[in-house]
């Protein structure tokens, strides 16, 4: 393949979009929702039977959350046919042979090249690629197959379990599906990993290694088994399973954990002459991106490695704190987690930090784990397309830990943004920051 040598670094743009969410399967259903407060969480419908009837045969203690932003009405052959002049017998053959979190990625990775308006026959294959990241890969092909080989036997096992369950395969069958024969990677640094691949890609650009790259991040991981490990953890909202829209509650006093959830969000990305002489539509301009370690602790964020992350995606956008009008902050709803990253912006912003329009999103979505980063700076972007800041929702008393910024509450608010940063930070002590700056030219 042919690498480009840039004098300088280019620059990179957003022309196109695509996300499945809890708030609708498509960007145009789930962002006016998004901004009208509503919540995607609700009671788990997957795990099949009464709710009570579950509890007793799981041995199910009473405050175990049967909840999650679940995605329902999910058909990929539906949504091929109705995005596609034609659903061919490939289509359907990797429908067939593809886990949930590959599908989602499929749906959205359409979404998303559509939106850009690219005919992709006209380009060269070898300058396009794909990075999509999942936390969990095919967790739920895989619980299928351990349950047959215990309980059914070898020969029950599928032949394609393997090429079902690992992450790879949502990239993998992005590029397949549309012969991008550029960068093929995966990732999975857990709930920073849509954010990783958007800034990996995003530098693949800027270095010549491609001219458009399909990024973002697939989860599909709203299963029984990945539920009860995360509650055994003690890391999910616990207390809501008569209202479930009211448990993810970031910065809130009362919040006590985050809400599985489920999806994928993908971003066309484009050098900018390229979009240019196509006279492609730019949502926005990525401007920077920062990635850190904690090198702390498996599972609980640490201050240092979170403030460090956003500093050098503002080192890299070459702009300083006063700069920043909005921020989609990582925002789980879990207590150590929210309380650092308020305490980290408030450090970075000082008196700028009043004036912060935050937006805690997974108030409203849930925790989409490897998906989360990505549907996320898709949000900030449409932010900044509409000036337009989200809601959030839930946050009847911010804790005085959190105290200091706008958190939104409650309500949308039209707000001019020039630029707009997005944090995703992950068990590992993995983090990654994204800055999107309005195009001027």
């Amino acid at each position: 393949m042919m690498v480009i040598k840039p004098m300088g670094l280019r620059r990179v743009v957003v022309t196109g979009v695509g996300m499945v969410t809890p708030l609708g399967l498509d960007v145009s259903t789930a962002w006016p929702r998004l901004l009208a407060g509503e919540s995607g969480v609700k009671h788990v419908t997957r795990f099949g039977g009464d709710l009570d009837e579950l509890r007793v045969k799981y041995q199910m203690p009473d405050d175990f959350p049967l909840i999650a932003g679940e995605i329902t009405h999910f058909d990929l052959k539906e949504l091929l046919q109705a995005r596609k002049k034609e659903v061919t017998k490939e289509d359907i053959k990797q429908i067939k042979y593809s886990d949930r979190f590959t599908q989602f990625a499929l749906a959205a990775s359409l979404e998303a090249i559509q939106d850009s308006g690219i005919n992709l026959e006209n380009e060269n294959p070898e300058r396009c690629g794909v990075i999509i990241a999942s936390g969990m890969g095919g967790v739920s092909s895989w619980e299928e197959g351990v349950h047959k080989l215990m309980y059914e036997g070898v020969r029950r096992v599928s032949p394609f379990l393997v090429p079902k369950m690992i992450p790879n395969l949502a990239a993998g069958n992005v590029s397949i599906s549309f012969k991008a024969k550029g960068p093929n990677i995966a990732l999975s640094t857990a709930c920073a990993a849509g954010a990783h691949a958007i800034g990996l890609a995003y530098r693949s650009i800027q270095l010549g290694e491609a001219d458009m790259m399909a990024a973002g991040g697939s989860e599909a991981a709203v299963t029984l088994l990945t539920i009860t490990a995360f509650y055994r953890m003690g890391a999910l909202a616990m207390g809501y399973n008569d209202h479930p829209e009211a448990a993810s509650r970031p910065f809130d006093v009362k919040r006590n954990g985050f809400v599985m959830s489920e999806g994928a969000g993908i971003m066309g990305l484009e050098e900018l002459e390229h979009a240019l002489a196509r006279n492609a539509k730019i949502y926005a301009e990525v401007v920077g991106f920062g990635m850190t370690g904690d090198a702390h602790h498996i599972t609980d964020p640490h201050l240092e490695g979170a403030s460090r992350c956003i500093n050098l995606a503002l080192e890299d956008a070459g702009v300083s704190p006063d700069d920043i009008d909005h921020v989609n902050p990582h925002a789980t709803a879990t207590p150590v987690g929210d309380r650092n990253e308020a305490q980290a912006l408030k450090q970075i912003f000082g008196a700028k930090a009043q004036r912060l329009l935050v937006s805690g999103t997974k108030s409203m979505t849930g925790h989409l784990l490897g998906a989360a980063g990505a549907v996320e700076a898709i949000f900030s972007v449409l932010a900044i397309r509409d000036s337009m800041v989200p809601p959030t929702i839930n946050l009847d008393e911010v804790d005085p830990e959190c105290e200091g910024l706008d958190y939104m509450r409650h309500q949308a608010r039209p707000a001019d943004i020039r630029y707009a940063l997005s944090n995703s930070f992950g068990f590992g002590g993995t983090n990654a920051s994204l800055v999107f700056k309005r195009f001027e030219g």
